[in-house]
């Protein structure tokens, strides 16, 4: 039985999302050797990509979710704020309420990251104390909260989430019945008095309460006194390993981690507090939003660096589905913005299409050699009526949506999608591969939307021919044993 909640579908909830915002960059390779120079390893760099951090972070995993974001905050005049717009804009966040700001440089994390192990980050930043343009964030503030249907505040102690901007913007929302969530590095809540929900970790928790936390019941007590003490509606308390507590003024209870493996916590407590804001702005209620909050922590712990969860990765879990397979299934439109946000980050984007009837071991092995090539391997599956059309009856014996499930199934596989042509030509043409790939028994210039591939400085690659494997052949072989 699905534990999922029921969404609407159609839903879009506005976030207005203010705090401290950050550029993430990370480096990632291999480490083969120790320097010469001083006992440090040396990291072999194979790729680099920026990646929004801090309340950008935030806002990202709302969008992602299915809300509609617009971000508050403040940055330099350098070239790190026109790269943390440039990954915004990619992610689909509007950013033109970012207050540029001389005095300060935009707030940089660099990672190192080695086989999915952090080994050193350094940070560039200052705090933002600049009278005028707080001045100009409050003003900001106040005119986004009268359109949105949800306030996010995401406090990372930089100095952007002050008393004045954190009452500007709890008394805005007030104004107009909106809620408002914090999420903060702070210890002291007093200033987010009248707020719907705040989402301390355990640490934030232990200091705010007085006393250490050690269990989910020295978690749900900690919740009720800082629900009681500082005036807020709600408290979510995320406790790691141990999951999350919530407690509100007629319901407390423990939600267990959904978490199965740990690579790396960076971006955890962001996709909480992005979860719960678009889950309430649905409609959802506290207890449901908080299974899809910490759904979507569990996720985000599983991968490197910060990532964006998105809504049906985390309904997929609570419904009990490998939700990295059935996440990889998308529309043409999906595929377009997930192909977008992969090549913002550097990836190489590879193409193969087919119809897969019968997954065998031919496909397999040319699926996997198509991966070798490339970063993102998006497969394209012809729907029933192509099938149809270019096999003619009895074909296809397997449904689209099951083929679709198993190539999603496969790790060689990134995305799936379905296209109605004949031919994958449009499909290659939204996707702008840059590794087109075809079985050995094509020839190059046999292969469909080669030459607009080739046109943008692509490849063409045809790796493998896997003889005797083939549908027709493997039916035929089971209709003479019967």
């Amino acid at each position: 039985m699905s534990t999922a909640p029921a969404a609407s579908g159609t839903a879009s909830p506005r976030v207005v999302v203010i705090g401290d915002v950050m550029l993430d960059r990370y480096y990632e390779g291999t480490v083969d050797r120790i320097s010469p120079e001083a006992p440090v390893p040396v990291l072999h760099v194979r790729r680099t990509f920026n990646r929004p951090g801090g309340a950008a972070n935030v806002a990202v995993n709302v969008a992602a979710m299915g809300g509609t974001t617009r971000l508050v905050g403040a940055v330099g005049t350098d070239g790190a704020a026109d790269q943390l717009r440039a990954v915004l804009a990619a992610d689909g966040v509007a950013c033109g309420d970012l207050v540029a700001v001389g005095s300060i440089p935009t707030t940089v994390k660099t990672r190192l990251i080695a086989t999915h192990n952090q080994i050193a980050r350094f940070d560039e930043e200052s705090r933002f104390e600049d009278g005028p343009a707080r001045r100009d964030l409050v003003s900001r503030i106040a005119s986004a909260a009268t359109d949105a249907d949800l306030v996010l505040i995401s406090d990372y102690v930089k100095g952007v989430c002050d008393e004045t901007v954190c009452r500007a913007a709890i008394d805005a929302a007030a104004r107009s019945g909106t809620p408002v969530i914090v999420d903060s590095k702070s210890h002291d809540f007093a200033m987010f008095r009248g707020a719907s929900v705040i989402t301390p970790n355990r640490n934030e928790a232990t200091a705010a309460a007085g006393f250490p936390i050690r269990s989910p019941d020295d978690g749900l007590r900690a919740g009720r006194i800082i629900r009681e003490r500082f005036g807020i509606d709600a408290v979510v308390v995320t406790l790691g390993e141990q999951g999350m507590v919530f407690v509100t003024e007629s319901e407390a209870d423990v939600i267990p981690t959904q978490a199965r493996q740990v690579y790396d916590v960076t971006g955890a407590g962001d996709s909480v507090v992005a979860a719960l804001s678009v889950a309430l702005g649905r409609g959802l209620s506290m207890r449901q939003a908080c299974l899809l909050a910490n759904a979507a922590a569990g996720l985000q712990v599983a991968r490197v660096g910060t990532s964006r969860i998105s809504w049906n990765e985390m309904l997929a879990t609570l419904d009990g589905q490998p939700a990295a397979s059935r996440a990889k299934i998308v529309s043409r439109s999906e595929l377009r913005q997930a192909v977008e946000l992969a090549r913002a980050e550097g990836k190489k984007i590879g193409f193969t299409n087919g119809c897969f009837d019968i997954l065998h071991h031919g496909h397999v092995q040319l699926l996997e050699a198509a991966a070798r090539e490339c970063d993102l391997l998006v497969v394209g599956v012809n729907s029933d009526d192509s099938v149809r059309r270019l096999k003619g009856p009895p074909r296809p014996f397997v449904p689209a949506a099951d083929r679709q499930a198993v190539l999603a199934g496969l790790a060689a596989v990134g995305l799936v999608c379905e296209f109605e042509e004949d031919t994958p030509l449009e499909i290659i043409k939204a996707v702008e591969p840059d590794v087109l790939v075809k079985g050995g028994d094509y020839r190059l210039h046999e292969v469909v939307g080669g030459d607009i591939v080739k046109a943008r400085g692509g490849r063409v690659v045809t790796p493998l021919f896997v003889p005797d494997a083939s549908t027709t052949g493997l039916v035929d072989r089971i209709r003479q044993k019967r």
